[in-house]
């Protein structure tokens, strides 16, 4: 007995600890960054009313979850609105980092003591692309981040995104009926939803990223009754989400509003990105070279988890959006169709830093193997932690 209270005591403190950080570490960030998007938002947020929700979707944001609760911080416990902007991201991030751990317990084959798994989980929240000056200037654009910190609505929705990717994954691999897992489906619908409310960017990857491995798993399987059954009835889940990602995308890409004018989605290689990056393969490179390097150095044992086809799958769709579509008219260089791959990056970075301590504790995978990847994996993976803090650094003190 003392032992568990002793084990609940330590997780609740590793968690709290953790928490405290992201919480002041983002609320900082959010006071000293140097972003029109907070701006925007913020006063979108103070315009709002939920009577008129609708007309406030259709106008400003069609995904109001944060404004909706920066509102409250705002009018109902009277905080100054950056203040009111700076604790709700905060709170959005620590979401985030709760989920993080959540993901441990079920994508972890190997346990780690909570302190430690409370730390890593706060470094995946920090960690950026490798930052290469001879290369690009353009450090956040050209590579792309997984941790964006001047995006209050990207921030909103990475939590979200985290769940619905655990409750795809444990889905896809459950043996039980629809009728026995019905609260979790449920569960999933709610949650895309949820999703959608933050921002769409999430479910602009996942849904065709799901549908491709849907494809593939049907012909690998030849075709399989009671895979393609569970694949429908998931399908199902999505489509409250997918009508209200049917309005948004009406009101924010086509629609006249007072806030801007309607345009097309174009398509073309490399239009939004080759702004940013003089070299698309490269910036791809510093922006995954630890979780490329895990993924490579034991290939035929991941590719044959299910977690991780989902995840090259839904990362190869929102990296596809990011590359070849654009918005036309005068919202081009917005580069809205990038937040959809900066959550895919973030799936990709947790999952492989999942692997590389599954692989570190796993006597089969060989000395030589082990010694790789620990030595190699923690020079790259400290490498992206530091480059992380020198891009949080330099926004806070631009």
């Amino acid at each position: 007995m003392k032992s568990n209270t002793e084990d609940n005591t330590s997780r609740m403190a590793a968690y709290f600890m953790g928490t405290l950080f992201i919480f002041i570490i983002t609320f900082y960030a959010v006071l000293q960054v140097d972003s029109s998007d907070y701006e925007k938002h913020s006063a979108w947020a103070a315009e709002l009313s939920i009577r008129h929700l609708l007309r406030f979707m259709q106008s400003y944001a069609a995904y109001p979850l944060w404004h909706i609760v920066t509102k409250t911080f705002y009018k109902v416990l009277n905080f100054p609105l950056i203040g009111a902007a700076a604790a709700t991201t905060a709170l959005f991030n620590c979401f985030a980092y709760w989920c993080v751990m959540r993901a441990w317990d079920f994508f972890a084959d190997f346990g780690i003591p909570s302190y430690a798994k409370a730390f890593w989980s706060c470094c995946l929240l920090v960690v950026g692309p490798l930052y290469a000056p001879w290369f690009s200037d353009r450090y956040y654009l050209g590579q792309g981040s997984g941790n964006v910190w001047h995006n209050p609505t990207n921030i909103a929705v990475k939590g979200f995104c985290i769940l619905c990717f655990i409750l795809i994954v444990q889905l896809l691999q459950s043996e039980k009926t629809f009728r026995e897992e019905r609260s979790r489906y449920i569960l999933l619908s709610i949650l895309l939803l949820g999703s959608a409310f933050a921002k769409p960017s999430f479910l602009q990857g996942m849904i065709p990223g799901l549908g491709l491995y849907f494809i593939i798993s049907v012909i690998a399987a030849k075709g399989k009754k009671e895979r393609i059954a569970k694949y429908f009835m998931m399908a199902d889940m999505f489509i409250p989400a997918v009508c209200l990602l049917l309005y948004q995308l009406v009101f924010s890409f086509f629609a006249d509003t007072e806030i801007h004018a309607g345009g097309s989605i174009g398509v073309e290689f490399g239009r939004v990105l080759g702004h940013w990056s003089p070299n698309l393969l490269v910036s791809f490179l510093l922006a995954f070279a630890f979780p490329l390097f895990i993924f490579a150095l034991d290939f035929k044992r991941l590719i044959k988890k299910i977690h991780i086809q989902v995840m090259l799958c839904y990362e190869f769709c929102a990296w596809g959006e990011s590359a070849f579509l654009y918005e036309s008219g005068q919202r081009e260089m917005h580069g809205n169709w990038l937040w959809g791959s900066y959550l895919s990056m973030f799936i990709v970075w947790m999952l492989m830093l999942f692997e590389y301590f599954n692989m570190t504790s796993d006597d089969r995978l060989g000395t030589v193997r082990r010694k790789i990847c620990l030595y190699g994996g923690n020079i790259l993976l400290f490498s992206h932690i530091i480059c992380g803090i020198f891009y949080w650094y330099d926004i806070t003190h631009a």
